[in-house]
């Protein structure tokens, strides 16, 4: 299921200046099994880039609810030499306490090159992975090169280990092509592939093997002085063992401009992939998504 599908982002960590100041975020979501997700937090950054972040978790289905809280450290760090984004902390929810954490960094390797290596351990956030409380770790090293000036690839190769002893390699890529600079306009076209070692868990969507394909338009463009308008379309095919479908997502996002003192942003997105409801009858699952964030210095 997309909630916890984490494979390494293909884009590097754009990690805010290490300045002293306090922030909020929100997430909630819905898929078609009828799950909802409410994720709340807030967290303060000392100068030096380290932290403290403290949220709540919030999910109910028809006829099940569950409620837990999150404690977390964290660390940023932005500058020539390297890009980071860490946290490490506990989550406790359906009397179970898991060790959860996050590390993206990147470094540059030439003008037009960068790596980097990106690290995750958090719940499997459906009905049945938080009652059984599973949990997984995903590790990928990434890369990112500019081919010119319009023209650049980004890969993710590693492997997630879920605690109930399946392991799933995977590789993502990413081809983007700017077609209209002035209009941050791009078409992109990417890939996802991986395995399980042990398919078919009732905890999550685990087929013996999956490979997908997408081809979309992404702009983003100032509107305005102070706001900017981000937005995202693409469609494709997902192929698993059992058969082919088509696959789809849109987004948008409103946020401040880069620089601005005051940092905020408001994302929705929506997406289908079929065949991987557990539910519905139609086999075709929906999952849309609502993130606001808000940073403030002082």
């Amino acid at each position: 299921m997309k909630r916890w599908a984490t494979g390494a982002a293909l884009a590097t960590v754009a990690a805010a200046a290490a300045a002293q100041g306090v922030s909020g975020r929100l997430q909630m979501s819905r898929d078609s099994d009828g799950l909802r997700e409410s994720l709340a937090s807030a967290a303060y950054r000392g100068a030096q880039g380290f932290g403290l972040k403290a949220g709540t978790l919030h999910y109910n289905a028809p006829g099940w609810r569950q409620s837990g809280a999150l404690l977390a450290a964290t660390y940023q760090r932005s500058d020539a030499a390297v890009r980071l984004d860490a946290s490490l902390g506990v989550a406790q929810i359906a009397e179970r306490s898991h060790a959860v954490g996050a590390l993206d960094a990147s470094w540059p390797v030439a003008s037009a090159s960068s790596l980097g290596v990106s690290l995750e351990r958090d719940l499997v956030n459906s009905v049945a992975g938080i009652d059984h409380g599973v949990a997984f770790t995903s590790l990928a090293l990434v890369a990112d090169h500019a081919f010119g000036e319009r023209f650049n690839v980004g890969i993710a190769a590693g492997s997630t280990q879920f605690s109930n002893d399946n392991r799933r390699p995977l590789l993502r890529t990413r081809w983007n092509f700017e077609l209209v600079p002035a209009y941050g306009l791009n078409a992109y076209l990417k890939t996802r592939s991986y395995r399980n070692s042990a398919p078919y868990r009732p905890e999550y969507f685990s087929p013996e093997r999956l490979n997908e394909v997408s081809a979309g338009l992404s702009s983003r463009l100032r509107v305005g002085e102070r706001v900017v308008l981000g937005a995202g379309a693409d469609a494709g095919t997902q192929h698993t063992e059992s058969g082919s479908r088509r696959i789809w997502s849109i987004a948008l996002r409103l946020a401040s401009p880069r620089g601005e003192a005051v940092q905020w942003s408001i994302a929705l997105e929506a997406s289908t992939a079929a065949g991987v409801s557990q539910l519905a009858a139609s086999n075709a699952y929906r999952y849309a998504s609502a993130v606001a964030q808000l940073n403030l210095p002082f």
